[in-house]
């Protein structure tokens, strides 16, 4: 994003007045924008203000930039206990290169800058959840969140690495879509962070008002899989409704779960039953109803298909009484003309 679009939008979003926060991220590496501090900056004292990181640019120089310009949090994307895991997962990013970083970045950050991490639940990361809690609680961040990993809106194919399962049909709602508002670099607002395809726009902020944007957006809100990106995507805040667990957040049940903390697991495992138990009994429902429509639909078929055979032997019925009351009020005509005397001549062909 250039600062001359930024400018733009973040006039627009401060006039506003009701924006909770602002996180840098979304497609690409933030840092790697050279306008990043100014980007902050802009906003300090203002709204508060986020980024998420691969930490590849966390330089000890770039963190302490951040950190003048005022950002409120850095939030690391942390995936892997050791040099193989950490690599795949991050598209081959340097293992021991990130935690030196992390550790300088939260030794500038002290009293300055919160600096929290979050993990992708995947089939590698998955038995490795403790220990990567570990690694981060020694690198010295200790608020972690532990998310199921996702597709980007069904862009990434397979389940070699991420297994997480398609939300269910009957939810229509989507905590990214409802609460959040994702500005591109052009200043499109598309549908969330997962379009990057840019198909799902729904307003652009450099040539229109903030206020028109969020009116057509709080219209949209409950409609379901409305962009060609939504049908397939697994995000985990796709589970509206499903924020927090009897008070805890859903990030900690996940790490429960897989880290085999057995009494968290065992109620977690209970919620997402009674939850799947309904969904299925929805499905079952909807299901019955769609085989008692099509039962309708053919009966009504049927009833068209009599019905019509009906019509057409009333209209040669009918043909067939207009013809016979036609030549018997000519043989009629015949008779009396004959008593009279008259003399009727035959017209040809009859």
């Amino acid at each position: 994003m250039t600062w001359e679009t930024f400018q733009v939008v973040a006039d627009k979003v401060l006039a506003y007045g009701k924006t909770q926060a602002i996180d840098f991220a979304g497609m690409g590496e933030p840092t790697l924008n050279p306008h990043l501090p100014r980007f902050i900056a802009y906003f300090k004292g203002k709204i508060p203000t986020y980024i998420t990181t691969n930490a590849s640019a966390l330089t000890p120089k770039n963190v302490e930039r951040l950190i003048e310009a005022g950002l409120g949090t850095l939030i690391i994307s942390y995936n892997g206990a050791d040099a193989e895991t950490y690599e795949l997962m991050m598209g081959g990013l340097n293992f021991e290169r990130a935690e030196k970083y992390i550790a300088h970045a939260v030794q500038l950050a002290q009293g300055r800058m919160r600096v929290v991490a979050n993990v992708s639940v995947t089939r590698q990361t998955r038995p490795k959840l403790a220990e990567i809690r570990r690694r981060l609680n020694d690198l010295g961040i200790e608020k972690i969140s532990f998310s199921l990993c996702h597709n980007r809106g069904g862009h990434l194919k397979g389940d070699g690495i991420c297994d997480t399962p398609i939300p269910p049909r009957s939810i229509k709602q989507c905590d990214i879509f409802d609460y959040t508002l994702f500005v591109a670099w052009t200043g499109e607002v598309l549908a969330c962070c997962h379009d990057l395809d840019g198909v799902g726009k729904i307003g652009n902020l450099v040539t229109q008002p903030l206020e028109d944007i969020v009116r057509y957006k709080e219209g949209l809100r409950g409609q379901g899989a409305i962009f060609p990106m939504c049908a397939t995507c697994n995000d985990l805040y796709r589970f509206s409704g499903q924020a927090n667990i009897a008070g805890t957040p859903v990030s900690e049940w996940v790490y429960a779960l897989h880290a085999d903390q057995s009494e968290l697991a065992n109620l977690y495992i209970a919620a997402l039953r009674q939850r799947d138990a309904l969904v299925e009994a929805q499905h079952a429902q909807t299901d019955q109803a769609r085989s008692e429509a099509e039962q309708y639909k053919q009966q009504l078929a049927e009833v068209e298909s009599r019905l019509a055979a009906l019509e057409a032997r009333a209209q040669r019925a009918e043909a067939l009484v207009s013809a016979y009351e036609q030549g018997r009020f000519i043989r009629l005509v015949r008779t009396l003309k004959r008593a009279t005397g008259q003399i009727v001549p035959r017209a040809e062909g009859q």
